[in-house]
């Protein structure tokens, strides 16, 4: 009865809001000196992945409208001269999405001050999104939502700019060296993204992997469950465990990397390690994987979990090639903390806050 009466009441508090206009809103002040990068074609081939169809035709204008604005999973960002603001309807909690305007002021972003765009989250990202109420923020879209623009996130190990670089120095603490690792891969997480086993591109899940050496035990893998999310069906053959650190992890000469509700969230510390990653190839975009390429950033995974052993046996015999892709993968993720990165992402917001159309040269 409780429960009932509590629905209830929350839809009518909906309801007010939405008859009265109200929205929640979040203003960060912008008091710091903006870092304007360097500009190379590397870096315009940034802003091109970023704006995916926009690089080609206009950029819609926002309409900023409030019956849109109580979709789920909508953000409306506005800026002036002196700050950021973000708004939901009242009816729902404030959330900058997947901390997006945490991560443009962390790396001291040219923010103009005309801005007005929808933010939204990245999981299910598009779901619910409408291409003809402007330009839509994201951290991360399906390859098939070249209309969502992608922009820097500073969530749950998904950094890039200065977070990035801390995380890099802060992890060669815990590097173990590699004639010292375990001739194991690794993986560690919760056992989500059992929906991607349907999508198409169809996607290796954590689940799949998991239960095939359930089924084929094997001591060069090495599994750290530590969550069971809920509407989750069990694992038999599996228990949580607590939370594990990044040494033990780094420990073996082989990380597992696998998608859970969007892209994983330990993907930039897996690549900050000195372990070769293993991961298949990526179904959603995000910046972490800009011009990011298969024997030269990671080791590609077939979408059959029995690749796993077929490309730790690789790593093991091809030790040398495995190190030099991890040197490669520690290069690409110091150009994402670089002023070349800071340049396209500046300029991402620009093109935004003008509208114009992106001409490839």
């Amino acid at each position: 009865m409780f429960k009932y009466a509590k629905k209830n009441a929350r839809k009518i508090i909906r309801h007010i809001w939405f008859a009265t206009g109200l929205r929640r809103k979040r203003r960060v002040i912008l008091d710091y000196q903006p870092e304007p990068g360097s500009k190379s074609n590397k870096a315009e081939r940034l802003v091109e992945y970023c704006l995916g169809d926009f690089r080609h035709r206009p950029l819609l204008p926002c309409t900023k409208r409030r019956r849109y604005l109580r979709q789920r999973s909508i953000l409306l960002i506005e800026t002036d001269r002196h700050a950021v603001t973000t708004s939901v309807s009242g009816a729902r909690k404030l959330r900058d999405q997947k901390r997006v305007v945490s991560a443009l002021v962390d790396q001291r972003a040219e923010i103009p001050p005309n801005l007005s765009a929808w933010l939204i989250r990245g999981d299910g990202a598009g779901v619910t999104s409408d291409p003809e109420q402007g330009v839509h923020l994201t951290g991360m879209r399906p390859a098939s939502r070249r209309d969502l623009v992608l922009v820097p996130t500073a969530c749950r190990n998904r950094y890039l700019g200065p977070n990035l670089a801390r995380q890099l120095d802060e992890l060669r603490e815990a590097w173990v060296p590699w004639n010292e690792k375990l001739d194991t891969v690794w993986w560690g997480g919760a056992l989500t993204g059992d929906q991607w086993k349907d999508q198409v591109p169809r996607a290796l899940t954590r689940r799949e992997v998991l239960q095939y050496f359930v089924e084929h035990p094997s001591d060069q893998v090495s599994f750290h469950l530590t969550q069971m999310p809920n509407k989750t069906d069990v694992l038999p053959g599996f228990e949580l465990e607590g939370k594990f650190t990044k040494q033990s992890a780094f420990a073996h000469k082989c990380l597992l990397l696998l998608p859970g509700n969007d892209i994983a969230s330990g993907s930039s510390w897996y690549f900050a390690g000195n372990s070769v990653v293993l991961m298949p190839k990526p179904h959603l975009e995000h910046i972490l994987y800009f011009e990011m390429e298969p024997w030269e950033h990671y080791v590609p995974l077939e979408n059959d979990p029995a690749d796993v052993l077929v490309k730790v046996r690789w790593a093991l015999d091809n030790q040398e090639a495995a190190q030099k892709i991890v040197a490669n993968s520690h290069e690409r993720l110091r150009w994402l903390c670089g002023p070349e990165y800071l340049w396209a992402c500046n300029e991402v917001l620009r093109k935004i806050a003008e509208q114009k159309t992106y001409s490839a040269a």
